[in-house]
């Protein structure tokens, strides 16, 4: 994919939830950079605070919690999705998690002061990060209130009802480990479904 397919396929997805004007779009494209990764690069690691956030232009990215040397998953995020320690992007104190990627990975990268630019500068720009955040926190929240209230052969059958190819993309070590079992009893959920 060329520079300019990227963000061609990033405005495009932006496009359905806000539409951008040529000087809105271009303000943005020029202050952002294209980042590529490979597989098990991290864009993001415990301990540093978030510089840059991201738009996934392909592949993607797993979020996950290194504790006492195991690795805890509790993101994804595919194409057309946003990435990023947001807490840290925000309050500039460092993150507690990871963020590595799962395959080559094309990333959009921005930092704070272009995004804080954008909001100031464009009301289109306000918008579109007001509802990428109000998404984050609908995933969160659904995610929080599945830890709750649910199953974990729930939380599978939600998580496959949300995103059917995750099984094509994603190890299963790894979606156990979203789901907070264990591979073994994710292998007993698959095999009763």
């Amino acid at each position: 994919m060329t520079n300019n397919e990227i963000f061609a396929q990033a405005r495009e997805s932006y496009a359905r939830l806000v539409k951008f004007t040529e000087e809105e779009w271009l303000f943005f494209q020029e202050r952002t950079q294209i980042r590529y990764l490979q597989r098990k690069e991290h864009f993001l690691k415990q301990g540093t605070v978030c510089q840059h956030c991201a738009y996934v232009a392909k592949g993607y990215v797993r979020h996950y919690y290194l504790v006492d040397g195991k690795e805890i998953t509790n993101d994804f995020n595919f194409e057309y999705m946003s990435t990023g320690g947001y807490q840290s992007f925000i309050t500039q104190t460092p993150v507690r998690f990871n963020i590595v990627a799962m395959e080559p990975t094309t990333l959009i990268t921005f930092n704070r002061n272009t995004v804080l630019d954008l909001y100031e500068r464009y009301p289109n720009w306000q918008k579109l990060g007001r509802l990428v955040i109000e998404g984050l926190f609908n995933r969160k929240t659904l995610r929080e209130e599945s830890f709750l209230l649910d199953t974990p052969e729930d939380r599978y059958q939600q998580l496959l009802q949300r995103q059917p190819f995750i099984l094509q993309r994603v190890p299963l070590v790894y979606i156990a480990s979203y789901l907070g079992i264990t591979p073994e009893t994710l292998s007993r959920i698959r095999a009763r479904i």
